[in-house]
């Protein structure tokens, strides 16, 4: 028997763009959901650049000029979605979206508050017309609340909760994370929800409205950095070095430098093992690092320390002493050793699709389910693809269709 997705037979109306909705409900996808990209009539993104999800001339990844990162982040987060075009703010186009929302399981939003409701498809509604859907909300700062109405977007919300701070180089400047970190979380977090409220309602018939926002789930994400700041008196976090992987963490627990590059390691409970590899006193007996607060407090001496040693030898070398003794160590890799590491492979984490453009890797599902696996099938979508396909499927006829176009309702 053919093995499917665990969310086979759900269906989703997305109605997400950029990051935290689009990759959401590409995660929604991959376990199998049908989630059906609602899209604006104009091929325009939200800021009203002309469409550049394959290039502005269909020719991302084989001309530089046509090569821009706003292209990416859209193939990034929409595979194994089919998309269809509307307009809401036309009556038609409203009355259509109506009719589908009363087949569908989803409808999942990252618009400002009160956006939806405006464009008459807010939650309400959707549960007059559909008592049982669950309704997914995902907004920069939450429904309510005093930052409800601000723009939401990943650097602002890592700047005012404290991840630049924590991402700060040695002078105590702030830094910004080299990724959307906010909105990937957010995206999970606003995945792993609803498929929480898709479980209620299969027990209880029941459906609800989800709530997810980056500033939460940012803040969230601090863990256990966040709960030692709320619950001692240890300050504001700085890092020193820079190298060093966090400011309350006594080192080893960073990058540090090799004849040839960098090297991380991780745990201050190997010191006696670390010290004989390198050639050093034991440091697990210095006083100055022995014990967690001194060598807390010597983090940035205990860097030149170690590093002092470390130049002796190359990064693979040292990795391959280490490991012999099973140690917490890795190379620090560039993207290109990071995408050529035999894990990568190993783990099916670059997948191939065909697509408008030829051969597109994208990157792979990062968890796996024995019985209902996730699966990349089909490239991100054009504009519109699907919008005759989706609306015969929901009971549509072909004359409908033509009337919905000529009345620019799609």
């Amino acid at each position: 028997m053919e093995r499917r997705g665990a969310l086979a037979g759900v269906t989703i109306l997305d109605f997400t763009e950029r990051m935290q909705g689009p990759y959401a409900t590409q995660m929604l996808a991959d376990m199998e959901a049908d989630v059906i990209k609602v899209e604006r009539r104009e091929s325009l993104t939200p800021d009203g650049r002309p469409d550049d999800r394959y290039g502005e001339r269909g020719s991302y990844g084989s001309d530089p000029d046509d090569s821009k990162i706003y292209s990416a982040g859209f193939l990034a987060c929409n595979r194994n979605k089919r998309s269809i075009t509307v307009d809401l703010k036309n009556p038609r186009g409203l009355e259509m979206i109506e009719r589908l929302v009363q087949q569908v399981d989803v409808v999942y939003e990252n618009f400002r508050p009160g956006v939806m409701d405006r464009l008459g498809m807010g939650y309400e509604r959707a549960r007059q017309l559909n008592p049982g859907i669950i309704y997914a909300s995902a907004t920069g700062y939450g429904p309510d609340g005093p930052y409800a109405g601000k723009p939401g977007q990943d650097v602002l919300v890592e700047a005012l909760t404290g991840w630049g701070a924590i991402n700060g180089d040695s002078t105590g400047r702030p830094v910004p994370v080299g990724t959307a970190i906010a909105d990937t979380l957010g995206a999970m977090n606003g995945a792993f929800a609803v498929a929480c409220a898709l479980h209620h309602r299969a027990v209880t018939g029941e459906g609800q409205k989800v709530d997810v926002c980056l500033f939460d789930s940012a803040l969230a994400a601090l863990a256990e950095w966040g709960v030692h700041f709320l619950n001692t008196s240890i300050g504001e976090p700085r890092r020193t070095p820079a190298t060093h992987a966090s400011p309350y963490t006594p080192p080893p627990y960073g990058f540090y430098k090799t004849q040839d590059g960098y090297i991380a390691l991780s745990s201050g409970r190997q010191l006696r093992i670390l010290s004989q590899i390198l050639g050093v006193e034991d440091l697990s007996e210095d006083p100055d690092y022995a014990t967690y607060w001194p060598r807390f407090e010597n983090r940035e001496q205990f860097s030149k320390h170690i590093e002092q040693a470390l130049a002796a030898k190359t990064t693979a070398e040292w990795v391959e002493l280490m490991e012999k003794e099973d140690m917490f160590v890795a190379p620090v890799n560039s993207f290109s050793g990071a995408f050529a590491d035999p894990q990568v492979a190993h783990n099916e984490m670059v997948r191939v699709v065909h697509s408008p453009i030829g051969d597109l890797k994208l990157l792979g599902p990062p968890y796996r389910l024995s019985e209902t696996p996730a699966t990349v099938r089909t490239p991100p979508p054009q504009h519109g693809q699907h919008t005759d396909e989706v609306l015969l499927e929901r009971g549509f006829s072909v004359e409908e269709i033509a009337e919905l176009r000529t009345q620019n309702a799609i």
